[in-house]
């Protein structure tokens, strides 16, 4: 039923395709409508290697995404709603659930006296979508329901000509959904916080900003938590402080690069704080009209569900190549090369608070975890019309982790896999 599904979609893109327009104008709003479909097939679901149970499981899914997007400007404002759902149907895997769902909403309101109010809010009601609630990649497979609500409100203040004060609030939430028994990929938490940002003008479109953010997160530590065989006292306060630049250095160099420093301090456990550099760059080269070059490279602190280690450190860089080779054809090929890093050695047997906790993987006594990840990938395509086009894409991502134990059957490694990942899509939207 879902192939035939999604053929009737495919047919019904190419009798739409004729209807050419950038949106829809009604009235004073413009809507996008989309809808994509996607056929993936992969050598790795469970993304662990051949040495663990569930390896080279391979299995292919079909997945469904309708989506409408309203925006509204008026005077020098503007609001906008994206509304999406997907259906994700796999040939053998029995996912928990096919719905994902989806809601973004942005407004941005100019006042007389200059000042700007920005408001973003993002909603997700999810299953797999793993990277949401574990932004640096410590967990890759979930089949566990959950909701992440993510607000931002900025209210930005010219001083003058040149600089301008913003002030902002943020909020976090992500909470799983199940019984009381069923295992999550990671714990249910709460943030939290705020900041100040000043920005000096370089030119109408560079600016040189200085940044201060505080946020708390706070656990909601749920009895099936104990599956996890992690210290659950994980409150943390995090004080962050950036600076860089920001905007269009010339016309054919854009981005931001941002440099500065973190703390995180985890006051209800014994465990390592987190202390150090971090960085924020993403820079777009153009150096022709249809070929552009996009560099991006991070480091930051997530916090972790692994063991007795309150947080791992990501950093990781990537490099994106994209042209366009005539109206119709385009391609895209990229690498990604990242490493997360644990500050504290494994201890098979723990306390989290008063409980005594045990190692998932027994025998990884004082290993130290280090995950290098490398993720390879290119995307051919076609537009059909300005609205329809078809792409083919291949990814292949490699995790080499140091952690591994032995029994009767061997050494197992059970952070490393490797994966080959084939998808082909289609895609009508205005």
């Amino acid at each position: 039923m879902m192939k035939k599904a999604t053929i009737l979609l495919l047919a019904a893109g190419f009798g739409l395709s004729v209807l050419a327009a950038d949106g829809i104008p009604v009235g004073n709003a413009v809507f996008y409508p989309s809808v994509e479909t996607t056929y993936t097939h992969t050598d790795n679901l469970f993304l662990q290697d051949s040495t663990m149970p569930l390896g080279d499981f391979s299995d292919s899914f079909w997945l469904v995404r309708p989506a409408v997007g309203i925006e509204l400007p008026f005077n020098e404002s503007s609001i906008r709603l994206d509304l999406a759902y997907q259906y994700k149907d796999y040939d053998h895997y029995t996912v928990s659930s096919h719905n994902s769902y989806y809601a973004d909403f942005k407004g941005n309101f100019k006042f007389a006296n200059g000042f700007r109010l920005t408001v973003d809010n993002h909603f997700i009601r999810g299953v797999q979508e793993v990277r949401e609630f574990d932004p640096g990649g410590e967990q890759v497979f979930g089949n566990t329901p959950f909701y992440r609500e993510d607000a931002k409100v900025s209210l930005a203040m010219p001083v003058n000509q040149l600089n301008t004060l913003s002030v902002y609030g943020l909020y976090n939430k992500v909470h799983f959904i199940g019984g009381a028994y069923q295992q999550r990929p990671f714990y249910d938490y709460t943030q939290s916080g705020g900041g100040l940002e000043w920005a000096y003008s370089l030119s109408p479109v560079s600016s040189w900003i200085i940044n201060g953010e505080y946020l708390t997160s706070k656990p909601d530590v749920k009895r099936q938590d104990v599956f996890l065989r992690t210290d659950l006292n994980k409150k943390y306060d995090r004080y962050t402080f950036l600076t860089g630049w920001q905007g269009a250095r010339t016309e054919k160099v854009t981005g931001f690069a941002k440099f500065g420093y973190t703390k995180m301090k985890f006051p209800d456990n014994h465990y390592s704080d987190f202390s150090g550099l971090v960085a924020d760059v993403g820079l777009g080269f153009q150096p022709a009209e249809f070929f552009k070059v996009d560099l991006t490279l991070d480091r930051k602190p997530y916090q972790s569900a692994y063991n007795i280690n309150n947080y791992y450190t990501e950093t990781g860089g990537q490099l994106q190549v994209h042209q366009q080779l005539s109206r119709y054809l385009f391609w895209t090929a990229g690498y990604r090369y990242q490493e997360n890093k644990y500050p504290d050695r494994t201890q098979d047997v723990f306390y989290s608070g008063d409980v005594l906790n045990f190692s998932y993987y027994p025998g990884t006594q004082g290993q130290m975890r280090e995950d290098k990840i490398s993720r390879a990938y290119g995307e051919i395509g076609y537009h059909l019309s300005q609205q329809f086009s078809i792409r083919a894409n291949y990814q292949y991502e490699d995790r080499n982790s140091n952690i591994h134990f032995y029994d009767v059957m061997g050494t197992h490694r059970p952070f490393s896999y490797t994966e080959n990942r084939f998808s082909i899509q289609a895609q009508l939207g205005w």
